[in-house]
């Protein structure tokens, strides 16, 4: 059991990796012809979601479902942690 959460965390963590960079791609391509500051806005781009919906649409609901894919990824991840470190703990 202990192997299995941890196989779950490190998964979730992966996925977490994987819907920031999406994410992070799709709000680029919401703006495709932005100045500097809005590319460098691309980085933290869960921070500047107010941004995103302004495009409206079809991109802005795109991004709305990586940043929920982030987040959920990152819940699973915490808890799998947790509970992996609680496990190997109590195994030893």
């Amino acid at each position: 059991m202990p192997s299995f959460s941890t196989i779950l965390a490190y998964a979730a963590f992966a996925g977490a990796v994987a819907s920031f960079l999406a994410g992070a791609v799709l709000y680029a391509r919401a703006f495709p012809g932005d100045s500097v500051l809005g590319r460098l806005s691309i980085a933290v781009w869960p921070f500047a979601i107010a941004r995103a919906r302004r495009v409206g649409g079809e991109p802005a609901a795109n991004v709305n479902k990586a940043l929920v894919a982030l987040m959920a990824c990152l819940l699973v991840g915490v808890a799998a942690f947790s509970a992996s470190t609680n496990l190997h703990r109590f195994a030893k």
